[in-house]
C-alpha cells in the first residue's frame, strides 16, 4: 500500500469522462508534486457490460475484465501525460471502498465527476458521489465540464456564522501551491441583514489574516434579498461575474451520518457548477496531508 501514500486518486467507471478526470488530475498533481492512482471498484451487486463504456484507450478482445482495462488505461495516460500513473482494483461499495482507501493511505485528493456514467439524470449528484464527499478524509475535486490548468482564482463563500478555520487553512495552503487569489465573499439576506457590520468586521479580520500569511485575498458582501434566489445560484453567479477558475465549499456533516444528503446549497453548487468545485467535509484531520 505504500505506493499509494499521498497520491491524488480518480475513481473510473470507464465511462467517456475518464480523460476529462485523469486531464484535471495531472494538473493538480504537476503543481502539488505528487503521483496519481486510478482506482476501480468491483461491485458485485452492479452488473457492469464494458461493450458501450467509452475511453481513449484501445482494448483486445482479451481486454475483458476491469483489471486489464485499467492497466491499460493507467499505461495509456502514463505515457501521454509523462507522470507515473498507478491502478488498483478494489472490492465492495463504491463509497465505503473508496473512503477506506483514502483514510488507510492518506490521500491528499480524490478527483471525480459529479455522477458515475450510469446515473440517469444528469443534473444531479451520484449516490456514490455524495456519500464519497461526506465520508472522505480529504477533499473532493468535483468536475462537472471544465478542466482548468491553473487555479489563478479561488472562490471561497464563508458562512462566518460557523467554524471557517479549516477552510482558510486549506484555501491558505492551496492559494501557495497555485499562486491563486481567495475571493472570499459572504452572502447577506433577510436573515443576517441585522448582522452586516458584524459580518463585515469579520471578513476585513480574514483578510488581515489571509495577508498575514502571504495570500492574495479580495473579500465582498453579495446582497441577495429575493427569496425566490437561493444562496448558491448567487454563489454560482459570482463566480461566472468573477471568472473564478474553482469554488471551495464546506459541507457540514457528521462522519458516521449514513444519508447521501450534503446540504442544499453544496448539493446546488456541486450539480450546476461549470468550474471545478472542492468539498471539504469538517474533520480534524481533513488537510493533515495536503
Amino acid at each position: 500500500m505504500e505506493k499509494y501514500y499521498d497520491n491524488i486518486i480518480i475513481p473510473v467507471d470507464f465511462g467517456d469522462r475518464t480523460e476529462m478526470l485523469v486531464h484535471q488530475a495531472y494538473s493538480l498533481a504537476e503543481l502539488m508534486n505528487t503521483g496519481l492512482t486510478l482506482i476501480h471498484v468491483n461491485n458485485s451487486k452492479v452488473s457492469l457490460s464494458y461493450e458501450k463504456q467509452k475511453s481513449n484507450a484501445s482494448y483486445v478482445n482479451d481486454d475483458n475484465d476491469a483489471e486489464t482495462k485499467l492497466r491499460r488505461l493507467a499505461g495509456l495516460y502514463s505515457n501521454k501525460f509523462n507522470i507515473p500513473v498507478q491502478h488498483t482494483i478494489l472490492e465492495g461499495e463504491v463509497h465505503a471502498s473508496i473512503t477506506q482507501f483514502v483514510e488507510e493511505n492518506r490521500i491528499r485528493l480524490i478527483v471525480m465527476g459529479k455522477s458515475g456514467k450510469s446515473h440517469g439524470y444528469e443534473n444531479a449528484i451520484g449516490k456514490n458521489t455524495a456519500q464519497i464527499i461526506r465520508m472522505s478524509t480529504c477533499p473532493v475535486i468535483t468536475i462537472n465540464q471544465d478542466v482548468r490548468e491553473s487555479f489563478s482564482k479561488i472562490l471561497l463563500p464563508l458562512d462566518l456564522s460557523k467554524q471557517i478555520r479549516q477552510k482558510i487553512n486549506i484555501a491558505t495552503m492551496f492559494s501557495r501551491y497555485y499562486g491563486s487569489t481567495i475571493k472570499i465573499i459572504s452572502i447577506i439576506n433577510q436573515d443576517n441583514f441585522n448582522q452586516e457590520k458584524d459580518i463585515k468586521t469579520k471578513l476585513l479580520k480574514t483578510k488581515e489574516f489571509m495577508i498575514e500569511n502571504n495570500v492574495a485575498c479580495t473579500t465582498d458582501m453579495v446582497y441577495n434579498f429575493d427569496r425566490s434566489s437561493l444562496t448558491a445560484e448567487r454563489i454560482l453567479k459570482y463566480s461566472k461575474e468573477s471568472r473564478c477558475d474553482m469554488i471551495m465549499i464546506m459541507t457540514q456533516q457528521e462522519k458516521n451520518w449514513k444519508h447521501t444528503f450534503i446540504g442544499s446549497t453544496a448539493s446546488q453548487i456541486i450539480k450546476n457548477s461549470v468550474v471545478p468545485v472542492m468539498s471539504i467535509t469538517p474533520y480534524q484531520d481533513n488537510f493533515k496531508h495536503i
